[in-house]
């Protein structure tokens, strides 16, 4: 593996409470290259990076700041293809993770992405070639609701990866991620779902070796898609500005009888809640109106139903065996060789 590189890519706009939480978790993660596509809001975002270039020294990271401002969900994987290509070198064995800003890999016992490669490779028969087996890892893409929602809006801290969470997602009935290798023929799906390597649109798909590695380790997608009402209500007014939508969010507001924010608030509180408070999308539908089972809608409430699993700290633990030795390393020799017998023998 002494030719491979291994990058990161997020295309972002706002997202400001979660977008640091989020770069400074896969920078954390031993990628050589970070690249950061900012769409149109990118004040913040310079702050994000700025912030990560003086702390990961060892990472390149890249920004691109990008003021398309039309059809964008027909050219998202346009420019985020267009940016692997320009910045990876074809001479080496690239490996690929994109991600949305609240979107967190999860290695499971692996410390960074190297390691996880590593441990990959270390598994694999004599016989098997390492670079076709890796070609393809399909991550269950799991979804968290925080326990509570006390987030600040402009947040460089990495607040999230503290936060204490519930899982609503099975490993076997999720949607997945995808981690692929990039060559000159390779493009990702616009939602990171899956990769293509042909000039049809057939998705690559895992070896053998490579799922049973997956399901072993745990590895996986954190999505922490809802995180405050404020946030909540963003993704419905962009919802409510679609065009093709209107009638429908027209139909689901009806039902709040002048008193728009409670309605709103209630529906926030049953999609957050610690335990579900519906048995099913219909019956919840019956009380909320059946607009929130539309499927642009669903992508809001559809946990509103999901039994939920405490899974605490998550994000902290994915990163806390990285964070521990950045500490040690920041100490005095002396303190350091001490601190480094505690953290090895874990």
């Amino acid at each position: 593996m002494s030719n491979a590189c291994f990058t990161a890519l997020t295309m972002v706009r706002g997202e400001s409470d979660i977008i640091g939480s989020s770069l400074e978790h896969h920078a954390r993660l031993g990628f050589d290259r970070l690249i950061v596509i900012s769409h149109l809001e990118h004040a913040f975002i310079r702050e994000c990076v700025d912030e990560l270039r003086q702390r990961f020294d060892e990472c390149e990271i890249d920004l691109i700041e990008l003021e398309y401002d039309g059809n964008f969900s027909q050219k998202k994987a346009f420019y985020v293809n267009r940016a692997l290509t320009l910045f990876l070198d074809p001479k080496q064995e690239n490996h690929v993770y994109c991600f949305d800003a609240d979107e967190f890999l999860f290695l499971g016992p692996h410390q960074d992405i190297k390691g996880f490669y590593q441990a990959f490779t270390d598994s694999l028969p004599a016989s098997s070639d390492p670079s076709v087996a890796s070609r393809c890892f399909l991550l269950p893409w799991l979804n968290l609701v925080p326990r509570t929602q006390a987030f600040v809006p402009r947040d460089l801290s990495a607040q999230f990866l503290e936060a204490e969470y519930f899982c609503v997602d099975r490993r076997e009935q999720s949607r997945t991620k995808v981690l692929f290798q990039k060559h000159a023929g390779t493009r990702v799906h616009m939602g990171y779902h899956f990769s293509f390597d042909s000039p049809k649109d057939v998705p690559m798909t895992m070896t053998p070796a490579a799922k049973q590695f997956v399901e072993k380790t745990g590895c996986c997608v954190y999505h922490v898609p809802l995180r405050s009402f404020s946030q909540f209500s963003d993704r419905l007014a962009v919802y409510r500005r679609s065009a093709t939508q209107t009638e429908k969010y027209n139909t689901l507001i009806a039902l709040s009888n002048g008193r728009e924010e409670d309605f709103l608030q209630a529906l926030f509180m049953a999609c957050t809640a610690a335990q579900p408070l519906f048995s099913t999308l219909e019956e919840a539908a019956g009380v909320f109106g059946d607009a929130i089972t539309d499927k642009k809608l669903l992508a809001i409430t559809r946990f509103i139903d999901r039994p939920r699993v405490d899974v605490g700290r998550v994000l902290a633990t994915a990163t806390a065996r990285l964070a521990a030795s950045e500490a040690v390393t920041a100490r005095e020799p002396a303190t350091r060789d001490v601190a480094n017998k505690a953290v090895t023998s874990e």
